[in-house]
């Protein structure tokens, strides 16, 4: 089978007042597959012109696309856990920056700012143990 085929496709048809800002009215069809969005394609020219008659000042907006852009459920699990990898390193850099710059008479580890940021931290590395897992 054709990869064009198995895609699904949209079909969106917006009105749009005058300057733009408020859609009057909407239409969408989704989940079509390649060879019905072709075969009705008149029909959704039609209704787009028949928009254009009862809204004879609106700007119709006639498109349509395929969901060729949506992810396996294990794309979106790995895009997650180096998501949650960057946020644990973004914390620890931050937390480095302010050991760094420490300037209290007491040491950092007693501030509560702190223990609460390594808290956060721990936090964050158990949720990405358990996506690895």
């Amino acid at each position: 089978m054709d990869n064009a085929n198995e895609l699904k496709h949209w079909v969106v048809i917006k009105v749009w007042d005058k300057l733009g800002g408020n859609v009057l009215e909407l239409m969408r069809w989704d989940n079509l597959p390649w060879n019905t969005r072709v075969k009705f394609n008149w029909y959704f020219t039609y209704r787009a012109a028949l928009l254009q008659v009862k809204y004879p000042r609106a700007i119709i907006d006639h498109r349509w696309g395929n969901n060729g852009n949506e992810r396996t459920p294990e794309q979106d699990l790995q895009n997650k856990i180096r998501s949650k990898k960057s946020k644990i390193t973004e914390y620890k850099n931050k937390l480095q920056l302010a050991r760094e710059q420490w300037d209290s008479l007491y040491p950092i580890e007693e501030d509560l700012i702190y223990k609460k940021a390594v808290a956060k931290i721990e936090k964050l590395e158990n949720e990405l143990k358990c996506m690895i897992k």
